[in-house]
């Protein structure tokens, strides 16, 4: 008996979504990100044959960008849903000190690596160490916060710090990516201008990006402060949230500026229409978050198993154990340290800076920022960045995926969150 391809891809996607319903009830058992199962099951389809399109061990980078651009512009737009308008400057200086203090000490100490031990030309390094500096959004979602936030109940700990950073630093790393796309075409004859790289890619850029998104999120609220609740709650859907997303990050693309931060900060205003007076959400806000989450847990089941097929497909044979040590140190030496030096001077106890600067997770976004330096750059493939890029993603997944849940456990116990 021949078996049609296409209805066997359709039961595998149809296997792997109702599986994502249980994974994370499994994994908080065995406390363990549900990512980890996921991977081992894409490993396991790669290995018996499952003859869908698996990376061989990488998709076209104009594959990799589409599936990764998805996936992280609906995950920033729940981490904004999630943080809301409610918090302070105070608050918001805790993820401000990750992304001006670790981001760049970060992204010097990598560059020195790749540039002076590595051999790699400056704009591969510069590359390397813009792709790999974000917190991802994605694969960190399981240690951010989990429902909208409001004055009276708002975490300001470990979660809040985390999704703060993810939903920033997205924006912020894109002007390094950049960077380094400029440097790869100056060996065409395009010079450089740190000029225009200062104003156009830093300065409006990113501001462009969060004014767009704020205004966007900002309009559809008060349009919503002129309906009734009942009103309000038909429009409420999942549906608007993606349409938001999509239409953020469109208008924002088209006006040249960093649609990453335009969805977040659209996600951030459209709770402006809960007044103080009524901090609760409406009975079916939180349908917007929820269809959110579920679409985004829906992109990481493909992604991970798609992952997981090719790291099977030889993709960690691109590099050697020298590389791979490089990659283990980024996850438990680097982003750790500095993650824990910028949070000197804050009300976080030491546990709690440690347990932030541990999680300074890698994954969809540093793929995402790869693929578009290679479709927009002047890059040659190079092994060593792809490689190093894979290990760290796959000791990102694997080490605080067996780490994250247990370290959320000891907080709740000792009471050091509000969750």
């Amino acid at each position: 008996m021949t078996i049609e391809p296409y209805f066997l891809i359709l039961a595998v996607v149809g296997l792997s979504v109702v599986l994502m319903a249980f994974l994370p009830i499994v994994g908080e058992k065995l406390r363990i990100s549900y990512t980890i199962p996921l991977l081992l099951f894409g490993m396991i389809l790669y290995s018996v044959g499952i003859p869908i399109t698996w990376p061989d061990p990488l998709w076209p980078w104009e594959w990799t960008k589409i599936l990764t651009e998805l996936v992280v512009v609906i995950s920033l737009m729940g981490a904004g849903l999630k943080i809301g308008h409610r918090y302070t400057w105070n608050d918001w200086k805790k993820p401000f000190r990750l992304v001006l203090i670790t981001m760049p000490l970060f992204m010097i100490l990598v560059f020195g690596i790749a540039h002076f031990v590595l051999g790699l030309n400056m704009a591969l390094s510069v590359l390397l160490a813009a792709v790999l500096a974000p917190t991802d959004p994605v694969l960190a979602s399981e240690l951010q916060l989990e429902k909208h936030q409001d004055m009276h109940e708002k975490n300001t700990g470990l979660r809040f710090t985390l999704t703060g950073e993810a939903g920033i630093n997205d924006g912020l790393a894109f002007p390094f990516v950049y960077l380094a796309i400029l440097l790869s075409k100056i060996d065409t004859g395009v010079p450089f201008d740190w000029w225009e790289w200062s104003w156009f890619y830093v300065a409006y850029k990113l501001a462009g990006g969060i004014l767009i998104g704020s205004l966007i999120g900002w309009l559809f609220s008060t349009a919503l402060k002129q309906l009734d609740k009942e009103r309000q709650n038909e429009i409420l859907n999942g549906f608007v949230a993606v349409a938001l997303t999509l239409f953020s990050y469109g208008v924002a693309e088209i006006a040249l500026t960093y649609g990453f931060m335009s969805v977040f900060f659209t996600g951030i205003f459209i709770q402006y229409y809960r007044t103080k007076k009524d901090e609760d959400p409406h009975p079916d806000s939180n349908k917007m978050l929820l269809f959110v989450s579920e679409s985004e847990k829906l992109l990481i089941v493909l992604w991970t198993i798609l992952f997981g097929g090719a790291i099977m497909s030889g993709l960690l044979g691109l590099v050697g154990w020298i590389e791979a040590l490089i990659a283990l140190g980024i996850v438990l030496i680097i982003r750790p340290l500095f993650g824990y030096i910028a949070l000197f001077g804050t009300d976080l106890g030491k546990h709690k800076r440690m347990a932030i600067g541990f999680f300074g997770i890698k994954g969809i976004g540093t793929l995402f920022y790869l693929s578009y330096a290679y479709l927009n750059g002047n890059f040659n493939f190079n092994e060593q960045v792809v490689g190093i890029v894979s290990y760290v993603l796959l000791f990102s997944i694997l080490i605080h995926g067996l780490t994250s849940p247990s370290v959320i456990a000891y907080f709740k116990n000792k009471n050091e969150t509000k969750d």
